[in-house]
Formats: structure tokens, C-alpha cells, sequence
């Protein structure tokens, strides 16, 4: 590759993002626009990349292309050529070589397994930029961004799911001076037949969907089909949608009763959103077509109830700065000390317990140097404490009509834990807060289990599958968030991987009934599955002849009630 690629590029990085640069005869549009994505990511140029992470390698799309990119590594084996599988994410999931000189070479350029390859980390490269323009690509030497790849040529295409969305990408690549014209065309060709192999190992139930999806596709509207385990949606439609809102929508949907009527409308996001969805059954199967719309754009009559929800939020802070205590209320282990916390900024509260003595003249001393406190468990104190407590709160309310100085005093409660004197008591004192139970509460969940793993994964290394996601949502949590944390901090501690699938989980997690309500037939038939698993040792072939079933009538059984963990995705 001649000095003139490296110059026009070192050249477009001192004019900057918007600056012109003449790239006639040098490089094609799509390496300059590439180049500027590049500038304006901030992504630097002048050292390998050194984002690396564990790499699921049993998905959808890795058990497609295993085999392909096996024989194509036979055929290739006197070439130097190297085959690389790049996720959706751009990461690296297989690399197939049988040189080992210029495996030592890509090793030093981190062209390897586990390493981020998207365009935002390593710049224009073959696997990233492939995605990023939707189309083949050819990049040899000093057009890749990232010098360390100057010395590299790479011809890749993306390769495309059924339903049209690209999950990945493929890389035919070598050391420059083995650059050839026709290995775009054996990228491509090596990119389809992954794509049949997709196809030909898709559910029905997915090519069923995906046609369904076809007529939507190109709305202006944003539109999602969606069933149990699959959604698409249009361009549109991608911000209102990831793992965790597929989930929670399943579960809004499978709630609601369909016998009236086949549409129904939701609010999303505190009422954020609007959600028109319509139920469509397609033989023995039903799924489910959505329309978002943002409550923003909606009528005067609508923006008139979104000011009075905000007023009706408003409404308890004001009363808390009036009375001086900040009161949440809710079932033990459902986060009361959290949200008691995260209302007063900056508070580093004295903890005392109700369910321990409670040293009051103490507590009181301590709010009249300033010294904020928090009073957990009150609804556990004794009834003759009700006296110090209700001397507590008057002298805080006081302390706050008059403008003395004192400290803040938090309390957390059961309210229906609490004998009626301190019921009594309490009642003087607006909530700031009423915690549900998670069991009431699963649309809670995803964003809980992101929460704690972001504050016990320093490494930020961990994710969950959303088979995984899936189980969290189903079980009932009868320890509330407090059995959150604790399941998910160990799952963090105990996975060597970096995703957390359901064979992870805790067993009474992996099989956690559907939210639905199941008859008893159904009751008695899953639990009759369970112990049959359990007692084969979990080998399908064996339970189905300890149940007197047929093998495919109990992998439709454990699918029906969610048994199979399938952690299968693209």
C-alpha cells in the first residue's frame, strides 16, 4: 500500500471530522467515511486494541458458522488465509488459521478471539465496517485505521439473520502480500452459506414471524413483532426494544385478557410510552404485533394528566422537607434503606434497628448536632416505645417550623407489620415511598439485576442470558431484593464466563414456573417432569421413559413450561 493512503488519512485526522480532504484516485468513499466515523469515536489509531473480553461461542450463530468456517479452513490450508467470526457486537468469536506465522503476526496486531473488533474500538477494519455499511468490504493496509493493521488485507461481508438483522460478520484475511481480488468473493460466498445454515436451523416459528415482519418493515411507524422468543422490529423501532423490555413486555401481554378484545393499549416507562398491541393467532400459534408512540406528542388532555402525575410525585418531598423525616415504607428486603437514601442528597446517616433496643435520648442527641440517622425496621419497636417515637417526629417537625438546625431523620417501615399504636404514630408522617414486593413488581427486576451487577462487578465482565433474565423474572423472590442481591453477587463471584446462562442459576431458579397461573393438571404435570429430570440426572431420553412419553412430546412439554433453557441466541 503506497505512503499516499497514509498520508490522506493522517491528513483527514488533522483537518478534523468536518475538514475536506481530495481522496480521488486514492481511496474509495467508503474508507474516507469510514475514516471519519472513526474520527468522530475518538477511537486512537496508533496501538493495537486492547478491549478483550470471554466470548459466548454456543449461539445461534457460531454452531451455523462452526462447520463452514472448518471446511473452508481445510481448503485454505496452503494460502496463509485466515477465517474470522465476528459477533454483533463486533468481538471476535473464531479465528481459523493453519499458519503458524501469520497466526504470531495477527496475535501481536490482538487479531484474536475475545478482542472488540467493532468499528467504535479499533476503527476501519473488515468485520467492523462490513456492519457498519451493511455490505462487503475490502480493506488492505494502511486504509485499516489502526496502524497496527497496516500490514493486514481483509475482505468481509455481514452476515444477515432470516428476519433481515445482521448478527455478525465474516473475514477472509491475511498478511498484505497474500492479497488477492477474489477473496472478497469467497468472503461472500463463505457469508451465504453460513446464512442457509441459519435458515435451515431456525424454528418454523421464526420464519413464520420474520414473514410476518416483512409487512412492517419499512413503516414509518415503530413497529415490533414479537412472540416468546424472538422479536423484530423496524428502524424505528430499534431505540424501544432490547433483552430486558422483551421480557417485560411478554409478561404485560401474557397478563392481560384477550377474550374481549384483540387489541389492547399500554403505558410504559411511568407513561413515557404508548404501546398499541394487537394479538394475532396463526394456526396453533399466537404472537403479538406493537406500535410505540412517545406521550409527548399526544393531546392537551394527555399532557395535563402527565403535570398532574408530576405534581402527585412532587407532593411527598414537599411534605418531607415540612416534617423533617424522610419515611419509606415496604416488606423487608424490597430496598427501603436504598430509596430512603437516594431521596436525601448526600446523607450519611447513624443506622439503628427496631428489631434491637433502641437507645432514643441517643438518637435525639445525635439529630441535634446535625448528625442525620436512619431508623430502620421501626414497624419491629415494642408499643411503649410509641411515646419516644411520636417525641421524635414532633421534635423534628418543630425543629423544621422554626428553622433550628438539626440532622435528617430517615425511617423505613412495614406499615402492616406494626401494632396499631405505632401504626398510630406513623401516620403523622406522609411515605415518600411505597415498595412493593418483587413478586408483585417483576418489571423491576432486569433493571435491578443490571443495578447490582454494575456495583459488584468491578470488572464490568459479566452479562445475563436472556434465558437467565428470564428465570429472574418467573420466580417469586419471596426474600424480595435482598435475595436478589445475594443470588446475583454469588452468580458474579462463581461464573467463569462472562455471560450468566440458566444452567448458572440456583435450581430452584432454573425451574421457576411461568407467572401465569397453571390449572392443576398442569401443576401436577410439571412437577412430575421435574422430578423425572432430577431422577435421569437431567438426561431427556431417560425422563421421557421414566414419564411413559415420547422423547418430542416432552421437548414440547419443557418448552411449554419453560424447562427447556435454551440459551440459544443470535
Amino acid at each position: 500500500m503506497s505512503d499516499a493512503v497514509r498520508e490522506l488519512r493522517h491528513e483527514l485526522m488533522r483537518v478534523g471530522l468536518l475538514g475536506h480532504v481530495q481522496a480521488d484516485g486514492v481511496v474509495s468513499d467508503l474508507i474516507v467515511r469510514s475514516w471519519r466515523r472513526s474520527i468522530g469515536g475518538g477511537v486512537q489509531g496508533d496501538s493495537p486494541c486492547d478491549r478483550y473480553q470471554e466470548v459466548e461461542t454456543d449461539t445461534l450463530l457460531c454452531r451455523a458458522a462452526r462447520p463452514i468456517l472448518e471446511r473452508w479452513q481445510h481448503r485454505l490450508a496452503d494460502t496463509g488465509a485466515t477465517l474470522f467470526l465476528g459477533d454483533r457486537a463486533g468481538s471476535i468469536v473464531m479465528r481459523r488459521t493453519t499458519d503458524t506465522g501469520v497466526r504470531r503476526r495477527l496475535d501481536r496486531a490482538h487479531a484474536a478471539e475475545g478482542f472488540d473488533y467493532s468499528e467504535e474500538s479499533v476503527g476501519t477494519n473488515g468485520l467492523g465496517t462490513s456492519m457498519a455499511e451493511n455490505r462487503a468490504v475490502f480493506i488492505e493496509g494502511s486504509q485499516h485505521f489502526n496502524e497496527s493493521l497496516s500490514g493486514i488485507v481483509c475482505a468481509a461481508a455481514p452476515v444477515v439473520a432470516p428476519g433481515g438483522s445482521v448478527v455478525g460478520s465474516i473475514s477472509l484475511g491475511g498478511l498484505l502480500e497474500s492479497a488477492h481480488p477474489l477473496m472478497l468473493s469467497l468472503s461472500c460466498e463463505i457469508g451465504q452459506q453460513i446464512e442457509e445454515r441459519l435458515r435451515s436451523t431456525t424454528r418454523p416459528e421464526d420464519l413464520a414471524l420474520a414473514m410476518s415482519f416483512m409487512r412492517y418493515a419499512n413503516s414509518k411507524r415503530p413497529t415490533v413483532v414479537m412472540d416468546h422468543e424472538s422479536l423484530l422490529a423496524n428502524t424505528p423501532g430499534l431505540p424501544y426494544v432490547n433483552v430486558t423490555s422483551h421480557l417485560m413486555l411478554w409478561e404485560l401481554l401474557n397478563r392481560h385478557d384477550w377474550s374481549a378484545e384483540a387489541t389492547g393499549q399500554f403505558q410504559l416507562d411511568s407513561g413515557g410510552t404508548e404501546v398499541t398491541a394487537r394479538r394475532v393467532i396463526n394456526g396453533s400459534r399466537s404472537y403479538f404485533v406493537l406500535h410505540f408512540d412517545d406521550c409527548e406528542s399526544a393531546e392537551t388532555s394527555a399532557g395535563r394528566k402527565e403535570q398532574l402525575d408530576i405534581e402527585a410525585v412532587a407532593l411527598p418531598h414537599l411534605e418531607t422537607v415540612r416534617c423533617g423525616v424522610t419515611l419509606v415504607e415496604g416488606p423487608r428486603g424490597s430496598g427501603r434503606s436504598t430509596v430512603a437514601r437516594e431521596h436525601v442528597p448526600g446523607v450519611r446517616p447513624e443506622v439503628f434497628v427496631g428489631d434491637s433496643e433502641v437507645p432514643w435520648h441517643r438518637i435525639d442527641d445525635l439529630l441535634n448536632t446535625e448528625t442525620d440517622v436512619l431508623l430502620r425496621r421501626i414497624d419491629c419497636v415494642p408499643d411503649d416505645a410509641a411515646e419516644f417515637l411520636s417525641e421524635l417526629l414532633t421534635a423534628q417537625r418543630d425543629a423544621v417550623a422554626t428553622g433550628a438546625p438539626r440532622g435528617r431523620l430517615l425511617i423505613t417501615a412495614a406499615r402492616a407489620e406494626a401494632s396499631a399504636t405505632i401504626r398510630a404514630v406513623l401516620d403523622v408522617v406522609p411515605s415518600v415511598a411505597v415498595l412493593e414486593p418483587l413478586s408483585q413488581t417483576p418489571e423491576r427486576i432486569p433493571g435491578l439485576v443490571s443495578r447490582i451487577i454494575d456495583r459488584v462487578d468491578l470488572k464490568s465482565r459479566h452479562t445475563v442470558s436472556p434465558a437467565a433474565l428470564q428465570s429472574f423474572v418467573q420466580w417469586e423472590w419471596p426474600g424480595n431484593i435482598t435475595e436478589l442481591v445475594t443470588v446475583v453477587t454469588d452468580l458474579v463471584s462463581e461464573v467463569p464466563g462472562s455471560v450468566i446462562q440458566r444452567r448458572h442459576l440456583p435450581q430452584h431458579l432454573q425451574q421457576s414456573p411461568p407467572r401465569r397461573q397453571l390449572r392443576m393438571i398442569e401443576a401436577a404435570e410439571r412437577e412430575a417432569i421435574i422430578k423425572a429430570l432430577a431422577a435421569a440426572g437431567g438426561n431427556r431420553s431417560d425422563a421421557a421413559v421414566l414419564l411413559g412419553i415420547g422423547r418430542t412430546t416432552l421437548y414440547r412439554r419443557l418448552k411449554h413450561f419453560a424447562l427447556d433453557g435454551d440459551e440459544g441466541s443470535l
